[in-house]
């Protein structure tokens, strides 16, 4: 089938029909009624990553677009139930175009349909919601529709009111409020995380986070579902708030609000290392390179809530900051530390506020003997 106005590109290993101007960076524009931003490759690589090391059996791409996603997980993965959903009648156009160019019409079928009409009749074991903007409205009907123990993955491209641009509108769409600091992301992170359990805890399921990272312009997150209030209770009592003092760079989380606090948000663990060990970035994805980097840095992460920016701690103190290997090392000698996804000059550690100072004036002191 000949769609006007397409261009044939290839992502991993899969050939897909696009519109031919299409997004490449950012959250992206909708250019034309059909979406699709190339920069997302990489989150689709991860996608399919995820499904190679954790498959499942029947997987949903619930605003498919394009289909790249959902045809993505037919050509290179071993799903044999894929299902690329789009109410756009232009984009199931798309989305059969690409299934019958690679080939898969056995293992993958489009339709055409209201997400949340489906989502009544019908469940998966994986749910994939990648929206253009927020996930929240569609965020019930999926926690319901996924199977026992299912996969629920959700994207989420409105980072500023997460990260505490706009505190008042991620209150309005989380019930959650965020705030400007050095780890915003995370924060933005935890509270998406956050929004999701207690919509699970309202249908007595609880769930258990197995991969969840911030990059470019989105936060993307992994949750199985695990069943029965006691799970639902369990993953309740890992909700908080953060605080943070600009002053001093210090920060506290805990259980309690104060009025300058953010949140509730999720305070328990970002990643299943136990799925991260098992995940591969093979030669034949779309940014192999660029996955690696990022399930390096996930695998080493130490799953505590949030960071020290290097360049931040320096500036309270008013010195220099040092260099990140020295200073990892001196503090891997007191307690726990890594690098972080979330920013390349930042770093997590479960030492005291107290202990990461003095670390930083020998570290930036050492570094000065260096230069």
């Amino acid at each position: 089938m000949s769609i006007t106005g397409s261009v044939e590109v290839l992502e991993g290993g899969t050939r897909l029909k696009v519109p031919d101007t299409y997004s490449s960076g950012g959250p992206g524009k909708r250019i034309g009624q059909v979406f699709f931003n190339s920069q997302m490759a990489f989150n689709r690589d991860i996608s399919v990553m995820f499904l190679r090391a954790r498959p499942v059996r029947s997987a949903l791409d619930a605003m498919a677009g394009t289909g790249a996603r959902a045809v993505r997980w037919a050509v290179e993965t071993e799903v044999a139930d894929v299902t690329a959903n789009d109410r756009d009648p232009q984009s199931a156009e798309y989305i059969r175009t690409n299934i019958a160019l690679n080939g898969v019409e056995a293992r993958c079928h489009g339709t055409n349909e209201d997400l949340r009409c489906m989502l009544a009749r019908r469940a998966f074991d994986l749910i994939d919601l990648d929206p253009f903007g927020s996930p929240v409205h569609y965020i019930p009907a999926a926690v319901q529709a996924v199977k026992r123990r299912g996969i629920l993955a959700v994207t989420a491209t409105d980072t500023a009111p997460l990260a505490g641009t706009y505190p008042k509108k991620c209150r309005r769409r989380y019930g959650a409020l965020s705030m400007r600091s050095p780890f915003g992301h995370e924060t933005g992170l935890r509270i998406l995380i956050g929004h999701v359990m207690r919509e699970a805890a309202k249908e007595d399921r609880g769930a258990r986070c197995l991969l969840s990272f911030y990059a470019d312009h989105y936060f993307r997150i992994y949750l199985q579902m695990e069943e029965g209030g006691a799970s639902a209770d369990r993953c309740l009592a890992q909700m908080g708030y953060v605080e943070h003092e600009p002053a001093t760079g210090r920060f506290s989380y805990g259980a309690e609000s104060t009025p300058r606090s953010a949140g509730p948000l999720w305070l328990g663990p970002l990643h299943d290392q136990e799925l991260l060990s098992s995940m591969d970035a093979s030669d034949d994805l779309s940014e192999t390179g660029r996955c690696r980097k990022y399930l390096g840095l996930w695998r080493s992460e130490i799953d505590t809530p949030f960071f020290y920016d290097n360049d931040g701690v320096s500036s309270v103190l008013g010195i220099s900051p040092p260099r990140m290997e020295p200073l990892l090392e001196r503090l891997n000698e007191i307690g726990r530390a890594s690098r972080t996804h979330f920013s390349p000059t930042a770093i997590k550690t479960d030492i005291s506020m107290e202990e990461v100072l003095s670390t930083y004036q020998e570290a930036s002191a050492a570094s000065a003997r260096h230069d």
